[in-house]
């Protein structure tokens, strides 16, 4: 009896072992490593997905079309997020063809892997995909690509060039940004919009032609690209936004279409190799600092229709020796002028109701300034530099001299004479 009993414990434990080792894999998702590939596995849809293992990949990494576990065959359809970031180690990646979706970050900060080749079935590039992959200097996308995440070649400083997929219609916010190599970028001719800091710190790129059609440009989109020289913008573009040219030390030719209606804050601030600008007079909104720190500057205008200049718009361009003020101003903006050492005279239009503080500070070769109107425009202290107000010459209407004299500001030009 005891024999009988040992018996029917021993193979109630065998049956309980074999139902164990038979379905290891439960209905939702569980990790398992397969030929040093980490996969979630979805046993209900037969999926399995490459995953971030324990120990960081390195070497040629080979993801197979489809893995076995415990006798079930799983096709590899996705390859998650974060799943090789980090992994400086690894070389090169194979992606088998049933990939069809490829998470955020997936590769992300692989510093030693040079090419990669995308499967067809792959139709988005995910947010920071390639980010900080240092040695990246290949990449062929799939035809069908028509969506692309932020920052995907992020600090790719191998990338050269790169050729977009031409079914993708925007580059998004700071799709290159840092890529400290990158010299040219084949964009797609659908394109319609360009993201913030989408080339910023591109310190090799020397050339931009944005295609026609672009209508909408990110702020900050060209900042701190060095070697930038030239940009070419479309019709097809109404607003320079905020920054997009900052820091272009050597940017010397932009063209400003006639479609341009407003130039954002900064757009060309510390342009230093500009040396002239036109604007049409299609530009009736300017922001602050647009051109302040351009050195080369020498010639350059303001639009007609324009009543405000804004503050900094001139700021510290040392070259510029002479600008005519539109009939329509009505105030000049604090150090719009300021540091403008080569300006010699300034015509103050008759609509003119206000000029900031600092507006012609350090403007030391302002000999001349021109005031028609009757009633002295409204001015601060140091709108004017002290040399201008002690060894430059006011020039007023004939009978206006003592409406100067009586104001507490320009009184203190030394000079007041008539116009002749």
């Amino acid at each position: 009896m005891k024999t009988l009993s040992r018996l029917a414990l021993l193979m109630l434990t065998l049956l309980f072992s074999t139902a164990l080792s038979a379905a290891p894999i439960k209905l939702k998702k569980d990790k398992v490593v397969v030929d040093g590939i980490a996969y979630l596995v979805n046993a209900k849809k037969e999926t399995a997905t490459v995953t971030k293992n324990q120990e960081p990949y390195v070497g040629d990494i080979v993801i197979p079309k489809k893995v076995t576990v415990d006798s079930l065959t799983l096709y590899v359809e996705e390859i998650g997020s974060g799943a090789f970031s980090g992994c400086s180690g690894v070389t090169s990646i194979d992606i088998a063809e049933t990939i069809t979706k490829i998470g955020t970050g997936a590769f992300k900060g692989c510093a030693s892997l040079t090419r990669i080749t995308l499967p067809k079935g792959v139709s988005e590039l995910a947010n920071g995909l390639f980010e900080d992959c240092a040695s990246l200097t290949e990449v062929e996308f799939p035809a069908n690509v028509t969506k692309m995440g932020t920052g995907v070649f992020k600090g790719c400083k191998s990338l050269v060039e790169l050729a977009l997929p031409s079914s993708l219609n925007t580059v998004p916010a700071n799709t290159f940004s840092e890529c400290s190599s990158l010299k040219m970028v084949e964009l797609p001719i659908a394109l319609k919009s360009m993201g913030t800091a989408a080339f910023s710190q591109c310190t090799s790129l020397e050339m931009m032609e944005i295609p026609t059609g672009v209508s909408n440009l990110g702020s900050d989109l060209f900042k701190g690209c060095t070697n930038l020289t030239t940009v070419v913008l479309p019709s097809s573009v109404t607003v320079i936004p905020d920054d997009m040219c900052e820091d272009c030390p050597s940017l010397k030719d932009v063209n400003i279409p006639n479609s341009v209606r407003k130039i954002a804050k900064q757009a060309f601030h510390n342009c230093s190799s500009l040396d002239s600008i036109y604007l049409s007079n299609s530009v009736q909104d300017l922001g602050t600092g647009v051109f302040e720190g351009c050195s080369s500057l020498v010639s350059a205008n303001l639009p007609n229709g324009i009543k405000e200049i804004p503050s900094d718009m001139f700021k510290n361009c040392a070259l510029l020796a002479a600008i005519e003020l539109p009939v329509t101003l009505t105030s000049i903006g604090s150090s719009a002028f300021e540091g403008c050492g080569s300006l010699k005279s300034i015509s103050l239009p008759l609509s003119l109701k206000s000029i900031g503080s600092s507006a012609f500070d350090k403007c030391n070769s302002l000999i001349d300034v021109y005031a028609p109107a009757a009633t002295p425009v409204k001015i601060s202290g140091n709108s004017f530099s002290k040399v201008t107000m002690k060894e430059g010459i006011l020039h007023v209407k004939n009978g206006m001299t003592d409406n100067y004299y009586l104001d507490k500001q320009w009184k203190k030009f030394i000079n007041i004479v008539k116009m002749d």
